[in-house]
């Protein structure tokens, strides 16, 4: 009985011991990181530069995350705000996080990449589909485009070589063109539009694909979005410099 007593203390002690190495963990490491919001960034390009995102789902789940550990509503940040980085022990980098044409290079090596990027985001510029004045800026009243009054009867032009993949009717903005530029790239034009065009046909930058309605409203307004990979982006960030005066 002494040596059942014996084994059932020693199995009992090796018991606890083993409990007590499984409980005993090292302290966890910081795995998260701040980023001070520097004036044109969005939560798209803080989540590619930070979780090094390859493909639009990856760079949403990103965004979702840095949402979800700020108790952010929406996707509209503001310059200084202070952004808690989630699952990252990258550090903030020394430039402001802009899509290639805007961000000031840093090096000779930079500079040259830059370059290149730079030229082809100016050989596939887009142009703007009417003139006229914005009433309403992209994120304004959670606006994914620009809004821009116009006279009646005013052709309404393809912003860029492509195909058209939707003519008809949304519920949101009822007369509705999008058009495709390349997998990643679309452009949406609406509102106040009579279309010109149909799904499938090839249309060319410059080419008109529409008109604003006529009537006995003197103003009318067109409602223009870019999307690149799956995310709404400002228009006036990839649009030529206007020759005529917006105001806003």
């Amino acid at each position: 009985m002494k040596i059942l007593k014996r084994i059932e203390l020693g199995l009992f002690i090796f018991l606890i011991s083993g409990c007590a190495i499984t409980i005993a963990t090292k302290p966890e490491k910081v795995n998260f990181t701040y980023h001070e919001v520097r004036k044109g960034e969005t939560l798209f390009r803080i989540s590619k530069y930070y979780y090094e995102g390859e493909t639009v789902e990856k760079i949403k789940q990103g965004i979702e995350k840095i949402m979800k550990a700020n108790n952010l509503k929406n996707e509209n940040i503001s310059v200084g705000q202070r952004l808690l980085i989630p699952e990252t022990n990258k550090q903030q980098p020394s430039y402001a996080l802009l899509p290639p044409a805007d961000i000031k290079p840093q090096s000779f090596v930079e500079t040259k990449t830059l370059e290149i990027e730079t030229k082809i985001v100016k050989e596939s510029m887009f142009i703007w589909p009417v003139y006229g004045k914005i009433i309403c800026k992209f994120g304004e009243l959670e606006n994914k485009g620009i809004d821009l009054i116009v006279e009646p009867a005013t052709d309404v032009v393809a912003s860029q070589d492509g195909e058209v993949v939707f003519a008809g009717n949304t519920k949101k903005y009822d007369e509705t063109i999008i058009i495709k530029h390349n997998p990643s790239i679309y452009t949406v034009y609406a509102h106040d539009l009579e279309i010109k065009v149909k799904n499938g046909d090839r249309v060319k930058k410059g080419e008109t694909i529409g008109k604003v309605k006529s009537g006995t409203q003197r103003k009318r307004y067109i409602h223009f979005e870019i999307i690149i990979d799956g995310v709404n982006v400002d228009p006036l960030k990839y649009l030529p410099t206007p020759e005529w005066k917006i105001n806003f």
